[in-house]
Order: structure tokens, then C-alpha cells, then sequence
């Protein structure tokens, strides 16, 4: 069962039922919560587990979970967000017009089946995101006047926000959609199949059904980084997680894609710095 956290642990008495803070994440337990929490990834990367589907997270996504959806951090290697913690009656009389919009439609919706999707924030959209969340963050902690109505509207400012991404990169033109489908198709054959140590751009491009080089470019248009570096990096999401258990380096290094303990160990030092045996050392 997972632990169940509660707003009331992080806001006070006289608070309206939002909090926010930054926040470093490490390996964390599978949990819940009884209210809505939306994650903005400021730098890092590591896997995200919610409900059995594992995805990479890495700077410059943004996602919302509903209330009791259980989920954990996967992966070691430390991950810097922001939380921003609230519940659906801080949004006052915003709420209706709110659950119109795309993709918070599926946020508000009872299904608990339905959820708004992680999204990659472009660097202007980051920007805005980040503003946002800060100027929450400074009038919870610093409390000048009117800070709980500006509060609450900074929070629907941010959700318009994540609207207008959703729009731009899920919801838009039918061109626009075809190739984010392209891409999300080849995030998921990268999530099934990253231990295949011959999965390539280009046989992952020949499955989705496009060219290596179309598959490259809307790649880094979506997520900001090329799909190779996406393989790259969920490989050693991967690693570090398996780093946490007693199995052999040179087992964790076939698990995880790579053709001999040699290339693994050589990537990992250039990645992180320390050999995986120093990494699991120093880490547990």
C-alpha cells in the first residue's frame, strides 16, 4: 500500500489549500495524496513510476497528478523540481472554465483513468511556468497584502498555462499532432525496448513508420533533445535505480543496453563523474 500524504501537512490554518516548494528527488517510496500536485522539473533527470507506466522525466517537463494516484521517483541521481501542491476549491469560481480547456478537461474529469499529460515546455514557455511558480512561492512565504487571492490567481494562470502548451504540443494543427504522435510512438518503443543493445534511431524510425531524419528533428522539436540522448539517458535512469540493488555491475550493464561492462563504465564516468561501483558505493 503506498503512504498517503496530506495537504494539511504543508499549509497553515489561515492558508488557502496551496503550497509550493522546491524540492530535490531522490529515490522516494510509491505514495498519494488527497490533493492535486503539479511537478515542474528544473534539472536532472530520473524515471517516474504512476501506476506501473515508467516515464523519463528531465528539465523542462511539467505534468499534473489528480488526488490518489500512486506514484514514485525512480533513480538516484538527484532531480530538482517544483511542487506546487492544491486543492480543486482554490480555484473558486475559475474551476468551471477551467475544466473546459484542453487537457485539463482530463485533470478535472472523476475517471481517475484519464490524467493530463507530462508535456516539454519550450524555453519561452519555461520561462512563464517558472515565473509563475516563483511569484507563488515568494507570496506564500513572504505574506504581503493580498497574497492569498494573488496566490490563487497565479495558480489559474499557471493551469491556463499548461492549457496553452497542451494546445500547442498535443491539441494543435493536425500536423503538429502527427508528428508529437511520432515522437510519443518512439518514446514508448525506447520505454519497452532499451535494453535491446542494437535499438537504433533508425530502427526505431523504420517502426513508427518515418525517416531517421524526420524522426530526429520532430524528436528535438518536442522534447528539446535528440532521440538518441533520449535512449541515452533512460538507459542510465535505468542503471541508477539497479545501482540501489546487490546486482553485478556487468548484469546492470546488459539490462540497460549496453554490449560490454567496458562501454557502460566508460559512459557512466562521463555522465556522472564517478565509475557505477563508486556511484553505488557513495548513493547507498
Amino acid at each position: 500500500m503506498p503512504n498517503t500524504i496530506h495537504l494539511e501537512d504543508f499549509i497553515g490554518p489561515d492558508a488557502p489549500p496551496v503550497s509550493v516548494m522546491p524540492a530535490y528527488h531522490t529515490t522516494l517510496s510509491r505514495h498519494d495524496h488527497d490533493f492535486y500536485e503539479l511537478v515542474y522539473v528544473t534539472g536532472g533527470f530520473c524515471l517516474h513510476d504512476t501506476g506501473g507506466a515508467v516515464t523519463l522525466l528531465m528539465e523542462g517537463d511539467i505534468f499534473i497528478l489528480k488526488p490518489w494516484v500512486s506514484h514514485k521517483y525512480v533513480g538516484n541521481r538527484v532531480t530538482r523540481i517544483y511542487n506546487c501542491l492544491f486543492r480543486a476549491d482554490a480555484l473558486g469560481e475559475a474551476l468551471g472554465p477551467l475544466t473546459a480547456l484542453p487537457g485539463l478537461d482530463k485533470l478535472f474529469s472523476p475517471d481517475l483513468n484519464e490524467s493530463a499529460p507530462s508535456l516539454h515546455l519550450t524555453l519561452g514557455e519555461r520561462k512563464t511556468a517558472v515565473r509563475l511558480i516563483e511569484g507563488m512561492l515568494l507570496d506564500l512565504t513572504d505574506r504581503p497584502v493580498g497574497w492569498p487571492v494573488r496566490v490563487k490567481a497565479l495558480l489559474t494562470s499557471l493551469l491556463v498555462e499548461y492549457a496553452r502548451a497542451y494546445q500547442a504540443h498535443v491539441g494543435g494543427e493536425p500536423g503538429e499532432a502527427a508528428y508529437s504522435a511520432y515522437v510519443a510512438q518512439a518514446m514508448s518503443l525506447i520505454e519497452e525496448r532499451y535494453a535491446d543493445h542494437s535499438l537504433t534511431v533508425a530502427g526505431i524510425a523504420a517502426q513508427v513508420g518515418v525517416s531517421a531524419d524526420y524522426l530526429s528533428r520532430q524528436f528535438r522539436l518536442s522534447t528539446g533533445i535528440a532521440a538518441q540522448e533520449y535512449l541515452r539517458r533512460y538507459r542510465f535512469a535505468r542503471a541508477i535505480a539497479l545501482l540501489q540493488s546487490d546486482m553485478p555491475v556487468g548484469e546492470i550493464a546488459a539490462q540497460v543496453g549496453f554490449s560490454s561492462l567496458a562501454h557502460f563504465s566508460r559512459e557512466f564516468r562521463r555522465e556522472m563523474g564517478v565509475s557505477p561501483s563508486q556511484y553505488r558505493t557513495r548513493d547507498n
